[in-house]
Formats: C-alpha cells, structure tokens, sequence
C-alpha cells in the first residue's frame, strides 16, 4: 500500500474528475493534425453517465451521443494489466472517430505525487490500437504515444486488452484507483450533461500484486552477442557469483535504479541461496553459467549436466527456472548451442568486455566500457570467481556515463525480447 493512503484516496477521487481539454475523436495516430490524448474525463467523480440533458444548456453540447458502458473490469494478469469493457451498441475505432467519441481507461496512482494517465482507443490503419498519454493538472495532456499491447474486439460491443504495466510507468505493488469513460467531442463533463457515461460511477480502486516471476522463455537465435541495434538499450550482465562481492554489486544497481543478468555458477546458488532470493525480488534477471565453470563446448551429455544441474539449483532457491546460459570462456559451437536451445536456453555471450578478471584497474574497467557501448550492447563484468573490486567501483561511474547519453539498461530478457512467465 502507498503511504498516506487516505489522502491519496481524495486525491486520486480528484484526478479521475478532473476535466480533460483535448478531443479524442479527432485526428487518428499518423495524421497530421495536432492533438492531445483524450476527452473522457470529469469533475466530481460521483457523477454518472445518466447525467441530465439539455441541449447546450448547462455546459451539455448539443451534438453526438456517447457509447452507453455495460460494464467495465481491470484486473492484473501477473505484471500485465487486463482492460475489458462492453457496450450497449456495436462500434469500432472507425466510427468513434465518424461519430467524434472516445472510449478510455484513467489510471491515477502514487509515486512521490499523484500521477494520472489515460489509456484510450485509437485507429491505426484497420487495426485497433492504444495511446497513452500523461493527464495534466490543467486538465491537459502530455504527448501522446502509441502503447504496446494486445487489443481484440470478442465481440462488435467489446474491448479486450493487455498492456504492461511498466509500460504505463506504474511500479508493481501500487494501488490504482480506475474508470472507465465514454464521451463526445468536445464534452465538458464538469458541468454535467449527457455526453458522456462512466463505469465504475464513482471509480474503482485496484490493488496491484507484486507479481511473482516462475520463469521465461528463450526468443530469437539460439546464440547471440548483443540485442537489436534500432534503440539505446544496454544489457550489464555479471559472471561467476554470486559471491562475498555480490551485495555490492546489488547495492550500487538499487542506488542507481539499474537492473542487471546474473550469471551464475550452480555450486555457488545453495549457499548464497538468500542473495539470489534478493537478486530476483529487485528485478535482476537469474541465468546458467553451468555448476562449476568447466569448457563444456564440446555439447554432450556432460555439458547436460552442467546446465541443467545450475537451473535445477537456481529454481530450488528462487521458484524461478531461468532461460538464458553462458559458456565459460566464451568457449561455443553449434553442439553446444543447439544443446542449451533444446533444454530451453538461449547461448548469450558478449559484445564489450571489461576484462576486469585481469584486474587492469577501475579506470581501465570504465574505459572499456564507454568506449565500446553501442546500442543493444551486452557487456560482460564479474561478480564472483576472484577480487572484484575493480569492477563494482567502475560500475557507478559506468551507469552515470551512460545514462547521461541517453542509454537505458534492461535485462538480457528485457533485450532479447524472452517472455516471463509468472506464478
């Protein structure tokens, strides 16, 4: 639960009221006319879509009728929300834009403030797509930007859709206070009127779980080096622990709000059992650097052993089966990666290399680093199997560097696109 709940209650109640200023069921995603994200949102969120009419009268535009809601749900599907509405007559995107309407989802939720987002339909071409945009305090909206999910229309008087939650910028755990709105073009529902309907009346509040990730799936190649090239992603993977030096390593990617790949040896799981229990709880990703770091690119069943042998420890301590498998020495061949890929891994090895191992000083780590960093870049540091103080005191400075030329960090999942699975 958010701290001061009551006040984020009131506040929350205020910003799924709070009137929107733009219209949604104008232009289209493409088009060249400017435009904000949404219309369907009001003032005082005891008010319901059987408002009074009265033409222009009493801020009601005379004009189109909004979708009549049935019903509407929200509900978490592990760390993806499940948006799901219905309606009393069939529509489709095409004709919420001909008959200037709008069909939206207000999320409001607590960070360090109140924050509220709408998430509403749109058109692309003859697919059914979603934008989110950033509701203001004025009552305006930030961009707009198309949002990643999955949209279906079951039926013509249906939505379903799914969208991640991190793609909406709410953190697991939150609770969110939700409705849904239906309204015409240029509807101020703050001054009541029928031209628009809500469900819940008043708004619902929606607990967020913090999902619990059971494990993933391998996607793309069987072996790579580094992610796609298109975006400024960065993947920190760490080799060889955990070990005595792991909790630093964790510590400085929790101050820096960092995710990384853990590597890890199997011999080393069990008694560090509780450090891979913290990996996993602040996000990193768990993978398989086999149990005891042997060259194992001659594939057989010995190589077997060695994966299988991590994973099966990996999940013992975690609940979590990992997806993901680096070959000591970067020591690979079609064997072994056809191996790892049919016992459900994909080979990751690296395209910077600190070689922090030889211990050639922090400075020199950095170097290496910021020097070869390139988009989808995976870079390989240690965080067990020697002295690693070299490299947990170049990591700060590293995160620094390249968050300030606009790089994000991911997981090697996160880059490769591996789905989890959640329990």
């Amino acid at each position: 639960m958010p701290r001061r709940l009551p006040q984020f209650l009131l506040l929350s109640a205020l910003a799924l009221a709070a009137p929107s200023s733009a219209v949604l069921g104008a232009p289209q995603l493409g088009e060249a006319q400017a435009e904000g994200a949404v219309t369907a949102s009001q003032r005082g969120a005891g008010q319901g879509g059987a408002a009074q009419s009265g033409g222009a009268q009493g801020g009601v535009v005379s004009g189109p009728a909004p979708l009549a809601l049935q019903s509407a749900s929200l509900t978490q599907d592990g760390g993806v929300l499940v948006w799901r509405a219905a309606t009393t007559a069939r529509w489709s995107p095409a004709s919420l834009r001909r008959d200037r309407q709008s069909l939206c989802l207000r999320l409001v939720y607590e960070t360090f403030a109140v924050n509220s987002r709408d998430v509403c339909v749109r058109r692309r071409g003859a697919k059914t797509t979603l934008t989110l945009a950033r509701v203001l305090r004025s009552g305006g909206h930030g961009p707009l930007h198309e949002l990643t999910a999955r949209v279906r229309k079951p039926s013509p008087r249906s939505l379903a859709a799914r969208f991640a939650l991190d793609r909406v910028g709410i953190p697991n755990g939150t609770t969110v206070r939700w409705r849904v709105l239906a309204s015409t073009d240029g509807c101020d529902v703050g001054r009541a009127g029928d031209c628009f309907t809500a469900r819940p009346r008043d708004g619902a509040v929606l607990q967020l779980r913090l999902p619990r990730p059971i494990g993933c799936a391998p996607a793309g190649p069987a072996y790579i080096t580094s992610g796609p090239r298109a975006r400024k992603l960065v993947a920190l993977t760490f080799d060889d622990g955990p070990s005595s030096y792991t909790p630093g390593f964790l510590d400085v990617l929790r101050r820096k709000g960092v995710r990384g790949t853990f590597f890890m040896l199997g011999q080393q799981v069990g008694p560090n059992a509780a450090m891979v229990r913290r990996m996993l709880a602040e996000g990193h990703e768990l993978a398989d650097h086999t149990w005891s770091h042997p060259n194992v690119s001659a594939g057989g069943s010995a190589a077997s052993s060695q994966i299988t042998s991590t994973a099966n420890a990996i999940q013992a301590a975690t609940g979590f089966r990992p997806c993901h498998f680096r070959a000591p020495y970067g020591a690979v061949s079609g064997a072994l990666t056809s191996l790892a890929r049919t016992l459900g891994f994909t080979t990751v090895q690296w395209d910077v290399d600190t070689n922090d191992w030889q211990l050639p000083g922090a400075g020199a780590v950095y170097s290496r680093v910021v020097n070869r960093v390139r988009n989808g870049s995976i870079v390989l540091m240690h965080d067990g199997g020697g002295p690693r103080s070299q490299g947990l005191a170049a990591l700060p400075r590293i995160i620094d560097t390249l968050k300030a030329r606009g790089y994000r960090f991911v997981t090697v999942a996160e880059l490769t696109g591996a789905p989890f699975r959640y329990g």
